[in-house]
This record gives structure tokens, sequence and C-alpha cells, in this order.
């Protein structure tokens, strides 16, 4: 599988990665894309509806200044030159500079920023400019989005005249196709991008730029951070899992190497690692996409796959050293099966949830992710369980783990030298015992010092108000979540293009931005009544909540009466109105406002044409936050709800990312539900006790509200990055929580106390040892100086975080005091295990007057009569247990 990584399918569009499949932005923009194409002769400034091969530059006056007086104006006069004539690419032998690559319209020649210039110089002269829509005689323009941080002034008729600004916006737009000078443009943007980093300083204004590969640049820039920070977390996990690994002699600080497994444990650190190679390989050997995003991938599944083998080893650590190689794997595998088997199909079903999202980046990531655990847990029980046992027969030998040498007797360490006490010192299995099983210190830690201390009712008590607390916090985080993945977030902390972002919210977001409106069943204009509701609707627009009003309403028909009305001061004729309409486009060369029309034929005329569909244009106000742009696109959406006859669409870039604002609560909303659903199912079948599956569901639903809380305190969004965490998070909950309630109920103790001590010495250490490995490896990314490392790391430490907490102090304490006996399996007096277990393990004849406290039995060979002292009588609830006098003991043979 690993030529896959041969063939990756890259996908790095930043705009359709992280705007839903089926958005209704994409539908309004295609509404536009369909009347309107952009093509090499019908640019006009203002109107494009994409931003390929798009480059963006700002210039901001220095020192607070005015950017209209005439030092500035000509330093950004000077700037734009540069741009234009300096910036070359040489291809194919041939140089080509802006001029050989801009779009045009109607061969008029590079739209060229003129407006700058045209009204710095009208501005030194003396002119009063008219604000957000400026007029000269019978011409005019928007320049409510061209001009930043603007002051105004009232003139005559309380109209307002530009004052003061602090900056300019301009655009340079090149042209996309073909592919060959879609390539060149590209290179050119590139180049634009290096001479202006080392433009000369100057004195008057400062410059940011941004152009229409930055945002899949800057995703690459983050994935090329993480190949080292992966190399260092995977040598993190193998010194920790290799110090785990570890087991001392008795009653010294020797090391015990037959106990100990440092290669094993390298091996299951692999393990992950060849899972994650596979699971790539495998999808791009079938053509799935592959994003940049994946990248923070394989930090999780290797955590994965070395929580999967910590409770492999723990699982063989609780066996007899006295049996066999493979009656300890036996009972190993029966013992870890549902443990791992809860982990990953937790997991690989939680990601598999996250695939019905519909943002394509979350889509993708959680593919990967899911697949890449399967192929862990796969891994983990052949691979993996062929290592184990394999050191297995090692330990059986008496071998060093390390070296593969007979080791030498702890009995002898007083004639050895200091090398074998070091390094070939071991345990030999205590024969004379049939229960040689060498627990380590930390589950007698858990088993016999901590559970008891929080079974203490008093600690049980502050546990509670611990708890309370928690809830109270997380939903005061709730409560102040920010939704909305903004474009700045995907780039890194020291991006050139974050000046940009932060210029564009301080001085052009507040004010000026442009909204189309597409009248796409246009009404018969020749009606004058039809005309009427236009003026009504456009009047809707302009005055609805983010609109300016009507003064930066941008419209031909507008501009048609004025032409008519004011200037030739006559009337407009009904019956012929789209013939005058047709004049007044024709009465001035290359007239742009053409382009917001679209002609069809005339039902009643098979010669006559008649308008279809056209556009216009209302400029806007506070767009500064993710917020307030979310509530930009509903307020505009709901205005053109309202006129339903004209089936009106509107549409500006930014709404591609405020459709995932919209739907991101409520696909998180719907993933967590359905996830916490399967969730249950797996909890329902792995413990069939309705109420412990009850109090699991709970636990998971705190850990979920607990990750979305406590993230928004520690800056986080909701967005598509957060998503993800809180996806795996959910499957993350279900493994502490359900590893806990699953030794709650198999427990062979009477009281809730004991059984919480119980399911503590088995599974607290494992669960410890798995929430450090997975700290540990994502611990790497905390310094990365990029939003979407910082916010993966901080969700995944937050997950794991909660859900040791829940795992380790709530969940036992929750238990204790609520499930006290209703979820436990029924259990003699005289016997700790149920009659159901004893008929499903009719191999076992471990039954003894004492009775073992082992998770598993393992068969027991019947080479020799085995004695029964006590006779059992099945009924249908559970086993009846007769004492049986010595006298009247007879010899059974075990089947």
């Amino acid at each position: 599988m690993g030529v896959g990584l041969l063939h990756l399918n890259p996908l790095s569009d930043a705009v359709y990665l992280f705007t839903p499949i089926g958005a209704q932005s994409k539908m309004e923009r295609m509404s536009i894309h369909e009347k309107w194409p952009l093509t090499d002769n019908n640019y006009i400034p203002g109107r494009a509806v994409t931003q390929s091969r798009e480059i963006q530059v700002t210039a901001l006056a220095k020192n607070d200044s005015n950017i209209l007086d005439a030092k500035f104006a000509n330093a950004v006069y000077q700037l734009d030159k540069y741009i234009q004539t300096r910036v070359r690419v040489l291809h194919n032998g041939h140089y080509y500079s802006y001029k050989n690559l801009c779009l045009q319209y109607k061969n008029g020649g590079c739209p060229s920023n003129k407006h700058v210039h045209i009204l710095s110089d009208l501005y030194n002269h003396g002119f009063n400019i008219t604000y957000p829509y400026f007029r000269f005689g019978s011409e005019g323009g928007y320049i409510g989005s061209s001009l930043g941080g603007v002051t105004v002034m009232k003139g005559e008729n309380e109209t307002d005249i530009l004052a003061s600004a602090k900056a300019w916006f301009m655009i340079y737009h090149l042209k996309f196709h073909p592919e060959e000078m879609s390539y060149i443009s590209g290179e050119w943007e590139l180049e634009l991008g290096r001479m202006l980093k080392d433009y000369p300083e100057d004195p008057y204004i400062s410059i940011t730029y941004f152009h229409s590969q930055t945002l899949a640049d800057e995703l690459k820039r983050n994935a090329d951070t993480l190949v080292p920070r992966f190399v260092i977390s995977f040598t993190l996990l193998v010194v920790f899992s290799t110090l785990c690994s570890l087991c001392f002699i008795d009653g010294s600080f020797s090391i015990d190497w037959v106990l100990s497994k440092p290669i094993l444990s390298i091996l299951g650190v692999v393990n992950a690692g060849i899972a994650i190679l596979t699971g790539i390989g495998c999808l791009s050997l079938i053509g799935m996409p592959y994003n940049d995003i994946v990248g923070v991938m394989p930090f999780l599944v290797v955590a994965v796959g070395t929580d999967n083998m910590f409770l492999m080893v723990a699982a063989v650590r609780r066996t007899s050293r006295t049996h066999t190689v493979h009656e300890r794997m036996g009972e190993c595998m029966a013992d870890a099966a549902v443990s791992i088997l809860i982990t990953s199909s937790t997991d690989v079903l939680s990601f598999g949830v996250g695939t019905i999202t519909t943002i394509p980046a979350v889509q993708i990531f959680c593919v990967y992710t899911g697949v890449a655990i399967f192929f862990a847990f796969l891994y983990q029980i052949t691979f993996f369980a062929a290592c184990l046992a394999l050191a297995m027969k090692h330990e059986a030998a008496g071998r060093n783990s390390m070296f593969f040498v007979e080791s030498v007797p702890a009995e002898k360490r007083k004639s050895l030298s200091t090398f074998q006490r070091i390094f070939n010192m071991g345990s030999v299995p205590d024969h004379s015992s049939s229960n040689d099983v060498k627990q380590p210190l930390t589950s007698r830690f858990f088993g016999e010092w901590y559970a008891p201390v929080l079974m203490n009712p008093f600690v049980r008590g502050i546990a509670m108000v611990w708890f309370v607390i928690y809830l109270l916090g997380a939903s005061y985080g709730c409560s102040r979540i920010k939704e909305g993945l903004e474009p700045v977030n995907l780039l890194v902390e020291d991006s050139y293009a974050i000046p940009h972002y932060r210029l564009l919210e301080k001085y052009f977001w507040k004010y000026g931005q442009q909204v189309q409106i597409v009248i796409n069943n246009a009404p018969d204009l020749r009606n004058h009544t039809s005309r009427d509701r236009v003026h009504a609707m456009v009047l809707d627009f302009a005055t609805s909540k983010h609109a300016i009003g009507m003064e930066s309403v941008q419209f031909w028909l507008f501009e048609m009466e004025r032409y008519y009305q004011k200037e030739l001061q006559v009337q407009i004729i009904d019956s012929s109105f789209y013939g005058l309409l047709q004049h007044f486009l024709a009465s001035k060369t290359n007239n742009p406002l053409a382009e917001d029309i679209y002609w069809g034929p005339m039902p009643d005329d098979d010669n006559g044409t008649m308008v279809q569909s056209f556009r216009f244009i209302v400029g806007m106000k506070d767009l500064v936050t993710t917020m307030d742009q979310t509530d930009a696109t509903m307020s505009f959406r709901d205005v053109a709800a309202r006129w339903p006859e004209f089936n009106v669409t509107t549409f500006m870039p930014i709404w591609m990312f405020t459709d995932q604002y919209i739907i991101i609560i409520p696909n998180t909303v719907q993933n967590i539900i359905i996830a916490l659903l399967v969730m249950i199912v797996i909890a329902v079948l792995f413990i069939p006790q309705p109420m412990c599956s009850l109090w699991v569901a709970l636990a998971c639903a705190s850990i979920d509200f607990g990750v979305i809380g406590y993230m928004t305190l520690w800056g986080v969004n909701l967005d598509a990055i957060s998503m993800i965490t809180i996806i795996m998070s959910i499957g993350f909950s279900v493994d502490y929580s359900a590893h806990i309630a699953y030794g709650y109920v198999v427990s062979t103790r009477d009281t809730a106390t004991g059984r919480v001590q119980e399911a503590l010495s088995a599974l607290g250490w494992p669960l410890f040892q798995g929430a450090m490995s997975t700290i540990i490896a994502v611990s790497v990314l905390a310094d990365i100086p990029a939003y979407m490392i910082v916010t993966f790391f901080k969700t995944v430490v937050l997950s794991i975080s909660l859900g040791l907490l829940h795992g380790l102090v709530f969940l036992p304490v929750l238990l204790s005091i609520f499930v006290r006996g209703c979820c436990i399996i029924p259990s003699s007096p005289h016997n700790h295990h149920s009659a159901q277990k004893v008929e499903k393990q009719m191999k076992i004849a471990a039954i003894t007057s004492s009775p073992l406290h082992l998770q598993t039995v393992a068969p027991i060979r019947a080479s020799s009569p085995i004695s029964f002292p006590h006779r059992f009588e099945y009924t249908d609830d559970s086993p009846t247990v007769h004492n049986r006098s010595k006298s009247s003991m007879k010899s059974e043979h075990l089947d």
C-alpha cells in the first residue's frame, strides 16, 4: 500500500474544501456564471465572482495620514506603475508583464486602477468628490470599496463629500483560461509576491498583498511544518512506551529484563506507523483526494495505536506466568479483545459519522483517519499479536527481552558483574503457585490507594461538587461560542497575508463592500407597474440592515431613467422600453452596464428580444466579524425571499465562507447526536446492562459538552477544524467511559466500592498510559504558529483530559452512587462468577473454596482428576451451591 504515497491526489482549493457541498452560495455564484461568464474581454472590476488569478494590493498611508494628499497619492501611483511594468515572468522565451496577462473589457486595455489616480488628482485640485458613488458630469462610478478609513463632510443637499481616507484597495485580475495562460498568470502572481516583499521601503505608504494561491500555499506551509514534528512525536512515543514497558525485580530497583518489553513497545508504535502508511496508500490508490489537513492525522492514529498496545500488554501481564504461551495469549486476547474492539470501533464509527458532514475538508480527514484506525486495529490483532506471542515465548524461556540471551536469575545477583546486574538480570516463574501474576506497582496504586481514597464519602462529595462546577463552566463557554473558520485562520502566523486581512477588517469591511443582486426571472419591463415593483424591490434591498442605502446602488435602470429624463429630458415610452434601453446602452462606447443585462427572445415576437434577467449592485456595511458576515448573508437572502416572483439571488465572494458559518452548528449537533446514538448501541452490545449503558452515554455527552464549552474559553472557534476533533472526542469519550463501566460490570466484588476498586486496579493505569501517549503525541504541535494546528492540539488535549477525568473520577463516583447493583451481573454469595459466565465457559473448572480474583480464567487441562468442594445446581436465575462434607467428596473428572 505504501506505493500509494507516490500517487497522492492533492486538493488545495481552500474555497472548495471549506465551503459546504451544495451550499446556497455555490448555486448563487453559478447563477451569475451562467449568465455573465467571465472572459478575456468582458471584465468589469467589482462584477467578477471568481477570485481565480486575482491579486489584491492595499496601500496604507503611514502615520495615520490622508492617502489622498499629493505625496501619498504619488507613492501609490509609483507602486501601481512598478507592478504594471516591472513585474515580468519568462515563459518559452517570452516575457509576460501585466499588460500581456490582464483581463480587459472590449479590448479597452488593462483597467490599471485608473480611478485611483483620477480621484487623487481631482481631490488635490479642490474638486468635491461625492461618496460612496462619485459622479463627474455624466460619468460616475462606485468608490466605496476602493477607499478605506474614509471621513466625509456634508455638502449641498446633504450629500456626503469625501474629506480624507487612509488606504487604497487595488485589484489586478489576470487571465485564467486556457490552462497554459493560467499557469503563466500563476507564475506572475508568485513573482509579484516576491517583488513586493523586496519592494523598497516607502516613507509614505505601507503595502499588503494577497493573491489567489495564498490560501493553498499557506495550507501547504502548515503541512510542511508537520513532517519534522511527526518524527519528534514518533520518537517521544517510542521513548515513553519503552519506559512504560520496564519492570523491576521485586524489592529492588534492578530492571527485570525478562518481564520488560522495550522492543515489543517499539514494535507497538511501529504497528501504528504501518497502519498510517497503509491507510493513506490504500485511499490514494483508489483515487481518494488528499488535502493538507490530513497531515495531522498521523499524530492521532499513532497515539490510538499506542493506546491499544498498552491495553494488550496490560492484559498479558494479568495472566499467570506458569501457564503456557498458548494459554496466556488466549487469556490476553479474550481480556483485551473487548477493550481494543470498543476503542477501535467507536473511533472508526465516530469518524464514519463525520463523513456525513457537508464540508469536504472534514469528510476527507474523517475518511483517512477512520481507515487508518481500522488498519491499526487489524494490525494490532495480527502483526502485534504475533510479536507479543514471540515475546511470551522468550519470557517463558527466561530470555533477555533486549538481547535475546538467557538471563540470569535475580537470586544470583551477588555473583554477577555490574553489567549483568544492570542489563541481564531477570525473574523466573514461581511454579509452586498456580497464579503467578506480576501486577505492576501502578496497578496496585490505583487499586489499593487511589480507589479507596476516591470512594471515601467526603471525597465523593467533593467530586460531585467539582462535576457541577465543571458543567457550569462548560455551559458558560457554550453560551459564548463563536462559529466559523475565517480565511485568516488558514494562514501561518508569520504569513504576509495576515496584515492584509487585518487591514481589510479595519478599513474596508466596515463600509463599502458590494453585493450583486440577480433577478433571474425579470418581469416585462414595458409594463410601468412592473418597473415600479422593481423600484420597490431595489429600495427594499438598499434599506436593509447591512446595506448602505440608495446612494450606493449601481443599477442600469436608474442610469437609463437619469439619461432620458434629466439629460435628454424625455419620458420613457412603455411600449418602446427595450428599444430605448438598447439606445441608452449604445450611447456610450463600451458601456459596462451592458454586462448587467441578460437578453432573451420575446415570447410575442420571434424577432424581438427582451430582458430575461438582470443584476444590480448594492453597497454594504458592517462586515467586520464572522457574526456580522453571517448576519449580512441571511439578511440579504431574507429580502430576496420576499420577492419570489423575481427569483432573486444574492452573491459576494465572502458568501462562500459564511455558508460554512451557517451550517457549522447544525452539522456539529447532528454529528454529535448520531455519534452518541451509535456509541450507545456499542455500549449496550459490550455492556449489556441498560443502566450502565445509560451512564456511559451521559458521560460521553458530558465530555463533548465540556470540549465545546472549554475550547471556546481557550480561544477556539467552532469551525471545520474543531468539528473534526469534536467528532474524535466522541470516540475517545466512549473509550474511557466504556472501559470503566465494563470493568465495573464484570467485577467479582459484592460492593460498589469493591467494584470500583477492581475496575480501577485493572484499567486505571492502561487508561492513564493511553491518555499520556496521546497528549505526548500532539504536544509537539503546541508551538506551531498556525491556528489550524494549534486548534487541533487544544481540542485533542481537552477531549483526552476530560475523557480521563470522567473515566478516573466522575464516572466511578457516579456509578458507585447511582448504580449500586441493578446493573451488576448476578453472583452467588459463595462464588464470584455468575451462572451465565460459568455456562459460557464450560471449559473452566477453577472453582475452589477460595475464589480466585482473575479478570479471565484460562482453560485448565484435564490431565488429572479435579475435586469440587461444592455441588452446583443450575436454575434459570443463578446457581445454587451446596457444601459437601469431606467424607462425601468424590473425585470428578473434567470433561
